[in-house]
C-alpha cells in the first residue's frame, strides 16, 4: 500500500476526464497504472464512478483554462472551435500544471508557437502579440521577486 499511490491515481482522475471514463468502463485498470491494495482500487473507482467526479473535472479544467483565457484571450478567440482539442492536447503533454498564471499562460503560449502551422494568420497574430506581453510581465514579475528575496536579506540598506 502507498499513500504517495492512491494520490497519485487521485489526482490523475481529476485532472483527465478520459481516465475517469476508463475507469468506469473497467476499474482493473487502475491496477496496471498505480501500484494499489485492492481497498484503494475499489475506492478510487466509487470516487470515478461519484456523479460528483464530472464536476471535479470540470473544476480542475476550469482552473487551468483561467490563466490561459486572462492573459492571451485574443489568442483563444482567434482559435475558435480549434482551442478545446489544442488546450487538451496541451494539458495531455502537460499534465503538470504552475499555480502561476503567467508560467502557465507562457507555457500554452510556447506550447502554441511550436505548432503555428495548425493556427490562423489571426490566431498566430494575437499568439505573437500576447505572448510578448506575458513574456514581459513573467520577466517583471521574477525580477521583483528576485528584489524581494534581496531585500530580505540581512544587510539590504532601506530606503
Amino acid at each position: 500500500m502507498s499513500l504517495a499511490q492512491f494520490q497519485a491515481a487521485l489526482a490523475d482522475l481529476t485532472a483527465s476526464p478520459d481516465l475517469v471514463r476508463q475507469v468506469r468502463a473497467e476499474p482493473e485498470a487502475l491496477a496496471g497504472l498505480y501500484h494499489l491494495t485492492p481497498l484503494e482500487t475499489r475506492r478510487l473507482a466509487g470516487i470515478a464512478a461519484s456523479p460528483g467526479m464530472e464536476a471535479n473535472c470540470m473544476l480542475y479544467r476550469a482552473n487551468r483554462l483561467a490563466p490561459v483565457a486572462l492573459n492571451l484571450p485574443d489568442t483563444c478567440a482567434a482559435l475558435g472551435d480549434d482551442l478545446n482539442a489544442l488546450i487538451s492536447a496541451f494539458w495531455e503533454a502537460e499534465p503538470t500544471t504552475d499555480v502561476h498564471f503567467l508560467i502557465e499562460a507562457d507555457r500554452f503560449a510556447r506550447y502554441l508557437t511550436c505548432r503555428l502551422d495548425r493556427l490562423s494568420l489571426e490566431a498566430r497574430s494575437a499568439l505573437g502579440r500576447e505572448h510578448m506581453a506575458v513574456c514581459a510581465r513573467l520577466a517583471a514579475s521574477r525580477l521583483r521577486a528576485g528584489l524581494d528575496a534581496f531585500r530580505d536579506r540581512p544587510g539590504f540598506a532601506r530606503a
